[in-house]
């Protein structure tokens, strides 16, 4: 486990620095608009070419941060500054388009890995021992980030029915239904292989907590769920006067939440725990990522939107 958090901490600083250097005057299928390299693409979205120094400054001084870290470990740790110039970026995206990151594949998967990372390291302050899950989140944010970044679109101008304060919630829980449920997989990936790696192990809480961490988790997603489930269809009813029109993403999220509450009737009733559980945290993920990434991806849906695009 060791292995792959250091192998994505020097593919997240080599991606950083490839983009930055070897093709920062290349024309790449991610430019915006008609930018042919990365100086355009700044200008493309209306920003100032100091901006680009600053961005490019911070990105490249964190990947360095990152490669240093193999041999120095405690300088990973204001790698996490990192998480300003991401707020910034989103901040300034915000600002540019006039809505918030929902509309397009790169925002959606940019602001999901921010939430991601934040979640998880309130979480780690919290409780030191949980830091050894990030050998599982911080990997699976690299994978976001990286397909944001190949996503990266220019601005759609959104619907007037998207100015709702039940879309801002069905939105704000359906991320953070990612978020613990990816943390519900992390602590059941930990629990099973966690004591084959000697390291890693003395990182991390006892099996027992980690089982508890895992139930925990996916009862906060399946709670988040529930909330999204409920705030995307009074914003149907807002928007369309129907509450539900059993849409393919409407017809998964409920299937999963579902599914979600057997895994819960099971610990809870039944009292099952251990690498069962474990197992069934796996699936819930596989579950969450289904409903949100994949359906949307498949199927027609008035949800294309976010994914696909108008």
């Amino acid at each position: 486990m060791k292995v792959v958090g250091r192998i994505a901490q020097v593919g997240a600083a080599l991606w950083i620095l490839n983009v930055w250097f070897r093709r920062f005057n290349k024309d790449t299928g991610y430019r915006g608009g008609d930018a042919t390299n990365m100086r355009e693409e700044f200008e493309e979205y209306g920003f100032p070419p100091a901006a680009m120094y600053v961005v490019g400054a911070t990105k490249v001084s964190l990947a360095i941060t990152l490669l240093i870290g193999l041999f120095v470990p405690k300088v990973v740790r204001p790698a996490a500054i990192g998480l300003a110039p991401h707020a910034a970026s989103l901040g300034l995206r915000w600002a540019e388009v006039g809505h918030g990151p929902f509309s397009t594949r790169y925002e959606v998967l940019s602001a999901n890995a921010f939430l991601v990372v934040s979640v998880f390291l309130i979480l780690a302050v919290a409780n030191r021992r949980l830091r050894g899950m990030g050998v599982v989140v911080f990997p699976t944010v690299f994978i976001l980030m990286g397909w944001a970044v190949n996503s990266f679109g220019l601005r759609y101008e959104v619907p007037i029915i998207f100015k709702s304060y039940w879309l801002w919630l069905h939105i704000g829980f359906a991320k953070l239904f990612f978020v613990f449920a990816l943390l519900s997989a992390a602590a059941g990936l930990a629990y099973l292989f966690g004591d084959r790696f000697r390291t890693l192990q003395a990182r991390l809480p006892e099996v027992e907590r980690l089982d508890l961490f895992g139930h925990q988790f996916l009862l906060v997603s399946f709670l988040c769920l529930g909330v999204m489930i409920i705030a995307g269809s009074l914003w149907a009813h807002q928007s369309w006067g129907r509450y539900w029109g059993w849409d393919p993403i409407e017809t998964s999220a409920l299937a999963t939440w579902l599914a979600f509450a057997v895994i819960l009737h099971f610990r809870v009733l039944h009292n099952w725990s251990g690498r069962r559980m474990a197992w069934l945290n796996l699936v819930a993920f596989a579950l969450a990522v289904f409903t949100l990434y994949v359906v949307v991806m498949v199927l027609p849906s008035i949800h294309n939107f976010y994914m696909v695009g108008p």
